[in-house]
């Protein structure tokens, strides 16, 4: 198994899971002429397909996402990201590492903690939190602390569809936003394609693309027909046992991430996709 930074452009993702590729190859050839009705797909049908998958799985749950009111198509997670950027300037975002991207945008970055979050700066944070393979531990108190300093929070929930036992509760008023995307739980990282949550509307680089049709019609086409086809979840009831297995043999740690495992001090990552695949039998 190879080590990983705490990086998940570098976690290794399961595209090769031979049902995944069955479904590619089965929507390029236009199997049984069953791709040609999703080229009427709107970008409200695959939003509502998205969260009916959300509501139906049984591995993650999320509490207080009707309370959104705005509801955009995004090229992934890093989209919702680039967007808070360029709205607010890399300088006057808050992180707290869990993502290696915005030190790859400047290598002088400082990680933010519970203790230095300070007003007037927006906190993008992870949910599930990669390092620790869930919840960040500091999470309650994290959001309790940004309600009081009236700190603006959006959640990049891109690994929520690959992780088990999690539920997310969005009724603190400090939660602004969230995204989540298809990239890691149907491998479809060749064709990204999410959603964005606001709880107050507005106007910006996402939702005029959205209103002027500017994003890829054939990701979402390729996401939509994916929903249709298996759970969002699928991952993770496929292989969790096996992952579990994985982890005892190898002697990590194991998280609540299908895609990752740990060492036992949280110090390091590893991405389990090529030892899961080993033998694959469905």
């Amino acid at each position: 198994m190879t080590k990983q930074t705490m990086d998940k452009s570098r976690v290794t993702p399961l595209s090769n899971d031979k049902s995944l590729l069955e479904l590619r190859v089965q929507f390029f050839r236009n199997s049984e002429n069953k791709t040609m009705k999703y080229i009427t797909s709107s970008y409200e049908d695959f939003i509502s397909a998205f969260e009916k998958s959300i509501q139906e799985n049984k591995a993650f749950k999320i509490f207080g996402l009707e309370n959104f009111k705005q509801k955009d198509v995004i090229i992934g997670c890093n989209h919702f990201i680039d967007e808070l950027i360029m709205t607010h300037g890399l300088d006057n975002i808050q992180q707290l590492g869990g993502y290696n991207y915005y030190r790859r945008l400047d290598p002088a970055i400082k990680n933010a903690t519970l203790d230095t979050l300070e007003h007037g700066k927006v906190l993008i944070l992870e949910y599930p939190f990669p390092k620790f393979g869930g919840a960040h531990p500091d999470f309650k108190d994290i959001i309790k602390k940004c309600n009081e300093l009236e700190i603006d929070v959006y959640l990049d929930c891109a690994w929520l569809p690959v992780s088990w036992d999690t539920e997310l509760y969005l009724d603190a008023p400090c939660i602004k936003g969230m995204a989540m995307s298809l990239s890691k739980c149907f491998g479809l990282h060749w064709s990204r394609i999410g959603v964005r949550w606001l709880k107050e509307e507005r106007i910006d680089s996402i939702s005029l693309q959205n209103e002027h049709n500017m994003i890829s019609f054939p990701n979402v086409m390729i996401g939509r027909y994916y929903l249709d086809r298996l759970p969002i979840d699928h991952l993770v009831n496929k292989y969790k046992e096996k992952y579990l297995d994985l982890c005892k043999e190898l002697n990590h740690k194991a998280g609540n991430v299908i895609l990752i495992s740990h060492a036992h001090d949280n110090s390091e990552i590893y991405g389990t996709a090529n030892h899961l695949l080993q033998n694959e039998k469905n």
